[in-house]
């Protein structure tokens, strides 16, 4: 009513106009006809629809919820969304491939993204200055995108194509120590056994459709040289919403941007079960082709198959290769025992003369992974260092003193892992028994100085998510997440099968 008011008042004005005009001779006819003047002044009446630009942070840690810092223990990405035209050359590039899951219609939306993320993998005790038997390996990962989502009223089609690298150059361990000193976290000791270094390439979807404003599915493919991986979901929520999709939430499987209509917001509750089937995932199995990696479960130490090293398979041999197995297979959560193992087969009943100071150090160093020393056992073991400081040979002492006061944040250096060994190895064996696990021992710290850890993989992960999500009338984005998930690796006995970490969203809408 109003434009028709508005048009009536316009033509009202012109003929008055007209009339008033003095009549000149010869004068050119109008050459606008009354219907494409009314025309266009309809079309000016209706302003066209302002572009859509968004942003959309995430982050989420172990740390947000007091869960046990390991396996994926942060993650983050930064977007940026705007409005794609069909000249846009992402829209042109992915459209085909997001057709393949839609139809489109004079209403589906059409968003570009652009996207940094990055995300840190740790094993479960990071206080060890090497991985533990059957952990997840220290990995690091960052990467750009650029996305494209293509949107109905109650569907959502995102794929985003990806570079980056994985590697001690994305500055996962200094970032990580960091904030751990910040915030007063144990330093992790372990980042110098990470990933190596490697550009990549990924292509994944994600496919959300609802059936119901309380129900839908999800689809999420990867393909790419650092992870190959599908999964599905289902998706129940609660709240004041319709069939929109809504935007994803966790950083690993980020979904939609910011879906919004001006002036109408929405809020909901969700529960999101779903498992993933693995194929191939660079942050546990290590670089393809890599050859600077072997599988932590099937690691040789040089306390393997000792029977073939000494050529002298006897019963007590045997019980002694069995014993040493014992003692190099940490995994991370049994130190107590193993020292207690240590103590009674390599200390008590030979000839070893030190006290705990050094014999615990040794084992350290050894057995343990060169477990990080706490304040107060630093103390006590200087207190008993300083007992028998005038019977410790130079390597034992320097070993000591090194062991005691490492730097924080790196690996124990090779020369001080050959002394541990060098005084260790004078008290287990006769003479040429001890010559030959020395030789051992010396290849096995230039073995072990040139690899990467890696784990095996678990094809199947399961995996819930909890969480709320809130779009206010002005394009405010509001989200907290609870992530569940079983592990994705093959570990080692005793170490948790599961991890969860808290996460959280905000955005706008431009």
């Amino acid at each position: 009513m109003k434009v028709l008011h508005f048009l009536s008042f316009f033509g009202l004005i012109a003929s008055l106009s007209l009339e008033a005009a003095p009549k000149k001779e010869n004068r050119k006819p109008n050459l606008i006809k009354p219907s494409e003047t009314s025309q266009t002044s309809i079309e000016n009446s209706f302003p066209k629809p302002k572009d859509q630009y968004q942003i959309r942070l995430i982050m989420e840690n172990d740390a947000f919820g007091g869960f046990s810092d390991q396996y994926y223990t942060n993650g983050s990405r930064l977007e940026f969304n705007m409005k794609a035209g069909e000249s846009n050359p992402t829209r042109r590039v992915l459209g085909y491939w997001n057709d393949l899951f839609i139809t489109p219609t004079q209403s589906t939306k059409y968003l570009q993204g652009f996207s940094l993320g990055q995300e840190f993998y740790t094993p479960t005790n990071i206080e060890k200055a090497d991985v533990s038997y059957g952990d997840r390996p220290y990995a690091s990962r960052a990467y750009f995108g650029n996305s494209l989502t293509t949107a109905t009223e109650d569907t959502s089609i995102t794929t985003e194509l990806e570079l980056g690298m994985i590697g001690p150059s994305v500055g996962g361990k200094s970032a990580q120590m960091n904030f751990h000193n910040f915030i007063g976290s144990p330093t992790p000791q372990g980042w110098d056994t990470q990933i190596p270094n490697s550009y990549s390439g990924a292509l994944r979807t994600d496919v959300r459709k609802f059936y119901h404003r309380f129900f839908g599915t999800q689809y999420n493919l990867n393909l790419g040289n650092i992870q190959a991986d599908a999964s599905f979901g289902l998706i129940f929520r609660f709240g004041n919403v319709d069939k929109t999709p809504g935007p994803g939430s966790s950083a690993l499987q980020p979904g939609p941007p910011i879906l919004h209509e001006d002036g109408t917001g929405y809020w909901y509750f969700y529960v999101n079960p779903g498992g993933t089937f693995q194929f191939y995932n660079a942050t546990i199995q290590g670089l393809m082709g890599s050859d600077k990696s072997y599988k932590t479960q099937n690691r040789n130490t040089a306390f393997s198959n000792w029977d073939n090293y000494l050529n002298n398979p006897t019963q007590e041999a045997g019980e002694r290769e069995i014993q040493y197995r014992a003692l190099a297979e940490d995994n991370g959560k049994n130190s107590l025992q193993r020292y207690i193992l240590f103590n009674e087969f390599l200390v008590n009943g030979t000839s070893n003369p030190y006290n705990i100071g050094l014999n615990y150090l040794l084992f350290n160093n050894i057995f343990n992974g060169a477990e990080d020393i706490e304040k107060s056992t630093r103390l006590f073991l200087l207190n008993n260092l300083a007992e028998q400081w005038d019977q410790i040979p130079d390597n034992a002492r320097a070993l000591a003193i090194y062991s005691i006061f490492r730097p924080e944040g790196g690996k124990l250096p090779p020369q001080i892992r050959l002394y541990s060994y060098e005084v260790l190895s004078q008290f287990i064996l006769d003479p040429k028994q001890r010559e030959v696990l020395l030789q051992l021992l010396r290849n096995e710290i230039e073995f072990r100085d040139e690899k990467t850890y890696v784990a095996d993989l678990k094809r199947a992960v399961g995996f819930i998510k909890v969480g709320f999500v809130s779009v206010s009338n002005a394009g405010f984005l509001f989200g907290v997440h609870y992530n569940y998930q079983t592990i994705d690796f093959q570990s080692g006995k005793g170490l948790p099968q599961q991890h969860q970490w808290l996460g959280f969203q905000l955005g706008k809408v431009f």
